[in-house]
């Protein structure tokens, strides 16, 4: 049994790299993306005595794909809020079976959220944003995408952590 955990957590770590490597390639663009938009509304409404309409919503709209995008990669290096004295201070079964206990409530949060995030979007579907004529399918499909491979990482830590109890 501890083979196939370790052979099930070997090939999630190996899936979970692929998405990362999109996502933190998506996280670096989408910033970049929202640094152009707000310096170039900036620019028109301080320098030219104009504004451009669409630029707030759309630094808002890239944040929430942002925002999806790095959450996943926060999760996997540990740059989440977290307090680590209380299980650090178990011995180190204790500690794997906290941890377990952890990554399995993140699962069960990541699964909600991939569920209604999915609802919301198709729901949004028909709605357009306000400046422009997008639908707002192609921001809320934000979530249940980043929650998706955030389950994928709290899972493969959960195996991991399963492991190290056995």
């Amino acid at each position: 049994m501890l083979g196939a955990l370790q052979t099930l957590a070997h090939g999630l770590d190996r899936l979970n790299r692929a998405a990362l490597f999109f996502c933190k390639h998506a996280t670096i663009g989408l910033l970049a993306a929202i640094v152009v938009v707000v310096a170039a509304g900036v620019w028109w409404r301080y320098v030219l005595n104009d504004s451009i309409a669409w630029t707030e919503e759309v630094a808002k709209y890239l944040m929430v794909w942002m925002t999806f995008t790095g959450a996943p990669i926060a999760l996997k290096y540990g740059r989440h809020v977290g307090i680590e004295v209380l299980p650090n201070s178990f011995p180190a079964r204790l500690r794997q079976a906290t941890y377990a206990i952890i990554y399995l409530i993140v699962m069960l949060a990541m699964a909600a959220l991939t569920y209604y995030g999915y609802n919301l979007a198709i729901n949004a579907a028909p709605q357009t944003a306000a400046n422009f004529k997008m639908s707002l399918l192609y921001i809320y499909i934000a979530v249940p995408i980043g929650t998706a491979i955030m389950f994928a990482v709290a899972l493969e830590f959960f195996i991991e952590a399963l492991t190290g109890i056995f």
